[in-house]
């Protein structure tokens, strides 16, 4: 059996020379620049130029996961915190708004007895969702022309938790 490697936690190499060596000693080919590259020069600033949603270029390359929010309103309608979480996405530069929130298609169908429902009853609640982080983007950053919002749509399955409470 192979002898054991030292595990190096990655904070303790503090150059871009440690890092390299580290990585090179692992039989591990991985580039990494000089120095980190911020604001317009950051690759993250960077549309992907392949990639178009809806015939809309994605503005950078930072995204929002979709998350399974406990914070919605047990008839599954939006609440102060949903809002002031998506007034965040808006605010928090992402260009892609990948789903920000996993919404039941039907009631029997939550995974948690907070998650939020898409259905005609909330239509005007998830309406002003978008609104919020548009007007929110758009006064930060003075536009949202390139920027793409989604929901994801799920349906726990064997996995629902109707009546479970919250842990905390």
């Amino acid at each position: 059996m192979p002898e054991a490697q030292p595990f190096t936690r990655i904070p303790s190499l503090k150059t871009v020379a440690d890092f390299r060596r580290h990585v090179a000693g692992l039989g591990i080919n991985l580039p990494c620049e000089d120095e980190i590259a911020v604001g317009n020069a950051s690759s993250l600033a960077q549309p992907v130029e392949q990639i178009t949603v809806n015939g809309k270029r994605i503005g950078n390359r930072v995204a929002i996961q979709p998350m399974e929010g406990w914070d919605g309103a047990p008839d599954g309608g939006i609440t102060d915190d949903v809002r002031r979480r998506w007034r965040r996405f808006g605010e928090s530069g992402a260009k892609l708004i990948y789903g920000g929130e996993a919404m039941a298609v039907q009631p029997a169908g939550r995974a948690n007895p907070n998650q939020l429902i898409i259905e005609e009853r909330h239509l005007a609640g998830l309406a002003e969702l978008r609104q919020l982080l548009v007007r929110a983007h758009q006064e930060r950053f003075g536009g949202a022309e390139d920027l793409v919002i989604g929901f994801q749509l799920t349906h726990s399955g064997r996995f629902l938790q109707t009546q479970r409470q919250v842990p905390f």
